[in-house]
């Protein structure tokens, strides 16, 4: 079976959301763990507004690595429905410079619907990243997952003024 691949949507985020993102990623995972955060935006866009860090939704979810269980999808679906947003990506560290998928973040997308794009910061954020250094990562339902990593992942994540 031949699959033709659409090209990825670009998530556009504000330059300071960045920013914020990136120190909150490192605060929460001290250098030590990994953390995470799902991007909101409004319904028909993929400008992010907004970021909802993982362990505000489970506080005991950073265990080394992420365990978010159902309830904090339910909170997290809950804030999506009072304030009009949708989550277009989920962010999340991983220890070493490596930014591909691991076997278990393949098995478990944290979103489960073709199209979300997860995207991977490497050294648990604690050092400079740059977009080139991040693995950005579509999923694509039964088909798997569509990976782009230096050039390509800093295409697909474009930072903007405000």
């Amino acid at each position: 079976m031949r699959i033709t691949l659409t090209p990825p949507e670009r998530l556009t985020i504000p330059k300071p959301l960045w920013r914020d993102l990136l120190l909150g990623l490192d605060q929460r995972g001290q250098g030590r763990r990994e953390s995470g955060a799902f991007l909101l935006a409004q319904v028909d866009r993929r400008e992010v507004e907004e970021l909802v860090f993982f362990d505000d939704l489970d506080p005991d979810c950073l265990v080394g690595s992420i365990s978010l269980g159902a309830p904090a999808f339910s909170r997290l679906w809950d804030h999506c429905a009072r304030v009009g947003r949708r989550v277009v990506a989920d962010v999340h560290t991983h220890p070493s410079s490596g930014v591909g998928l691991s076997r278990i973040d393949r098995a478990n997308p944290m979103i489960a619907v073709p199209g979300h794009t997860a995207i991977v910061v490497p050294h648990y954020a604690s050092r400079r990243v740059s977009r080139r250094d991040l693995g950005v990562h579509r999923f694509l339902g039964d088909a798997g997952w569509i990976s782009a990593f230096g050039r390509a992942a800093r295409q697909r994540v474009h930072l903007t003024r405000r």
